[in-house]
């Protein structure tokens, strides 16, 4: 999938923060959104700004346990994801985080989780996020990444297949789903 000049800049100049300028959108409803990447563990400000926003999520706005539910949970969830070496990308809107994607080390691969604010998704939110996940990620050396995704989400089944992901492994419930960068 590409970008379009007007839909976005891609950087790599340092943030405040400790993270990576990653990109500069805007979504389908005209927001500016900023995209930033990080590697391992959040500076406090991030997790706590990202805890947050998923102590927001409803029970149907979670797949699969995830995000945890409670802010502690939460906190401990993105500590272990840091712990990992994992590589984050954090999708803020007037300085709040409105997405978060992740590619997390397994093995030879890496696992994909992405979420999105409820008021956000429709707008190409996921489609940036995971185009400046996948950017991120393979500037820094990631080459295959899997996901699993309940076959019910037909958004997020449609939104990785637009992205060459092939169904691998089909469960009851869920698909296994592979592609390279």
């Amino acid at each position: 999938m590409s970008k379009s000049a007007s839909e976005s800049e891609i950087g790599t100049n340092s943030s405040t923060n400790g993270g990576v300028h990653v990109a500069a959108v805007t979504d389908g409803a005209g927001r500016q959104l900023d995209i930033t990447g990080y590697r391992g563990v959040l500076p406090d400000g991030t997790a706590n700004a990202l805890a947050g926003m998923y102590g927001t999520f409803g029970f149907e706005d979670r797949a699969q346990g995830l995000p945890p539910m409670g802010l502690d949970a939460v906190r401990s969830w993105l500590e272990r994801l840091g712990d990992s070496g994992a590589r984050h990308v954090l999708v803020e809107h007037d300085d709040v985080p409105v997405a978060h994607a992740v590619l997390v080390p397994d093995g030879d691969a890496h696992e994909l989780a992405i979420f999105v604010q409820p008021e956000y998704q429709g707008a190409r939110v996921g489609t940036h996020t995971m185009e400046a996940l996948f950017d991120y990620g393979r500037e820094r050396g990631v080459e295959t990444v899997w996901l699993h995704v309940e076959k019910s989400n037909a958004p997020a089944v449609s939104l990785y297949q637009g992205y060459d992901f092939e169904i691998t492994d089909e469960r009851p419930l869920e698909f296994e789903m592979v592609r390279d960068l």
